[in-house]
């Protein structure tokens, strides 16, 4: 599946983007931005990506990143936790969240490869289903 990776403060790119290949993410965009440039990258990426992975540090056991994400996205944030999106939970110690629209899906990601490892088989099981319904794609 293509898609485009966008790292938001993270540090282990190198290992987390291995991760998403040996996953079957087949990446055709790599970007890294963070505060007052995050929003534009992310406008940019999606503008011709229709899966846009963004990578970054966690707390809390979910991604530090989102705040400004979720603003650009147009998530309602309810007691700081993104309303109505799906949160990816892997293997219970670092989880993630899926935005979708009809045409796109934005994964936020914890850039800890073996969380991500464990995030990987619910992100890609849902994308798969939802694009399969798109373009007829397995």
């Amino acid at each position: 599946m293509e898609a485009a990776i966008l790292f938001c403060g993270a540090r282990r790119t190198d290992r987390c983007q291995r991760v998403l290949a040996a996953g079957g993410y087949e990446v055709t965009a790599v970007r890294a931005a963070s505060g007052a440039r995050l929003q534009g990258e992310l406008a940019a990426l999606l503008r011709t990506h229709r899966v846009l992975l963004l990578l970054g540090p966690a707390r809390d056991g979910n991604p530090a990143y989102g705040a400004p994400v979720f603003a650009a996205l147009g998530v309602p944030l309810r007691d700081g936790r993104p309303d109505g999106v799906l949160h990816l939970r892997g293997n219970g110690e670092c989880g993630g969240y899926l935005v979708e629209s009809a045409t796109q899906a934005v994964a936020l990601l914890p850039d800890r490869p073996e969380a991500l490892e464990a995030l990987q088989p619910e992100l890609t099981l849902r994308l798969k289903r939802k694009f399969a319904e798109t373009d007829g794609a397995d």
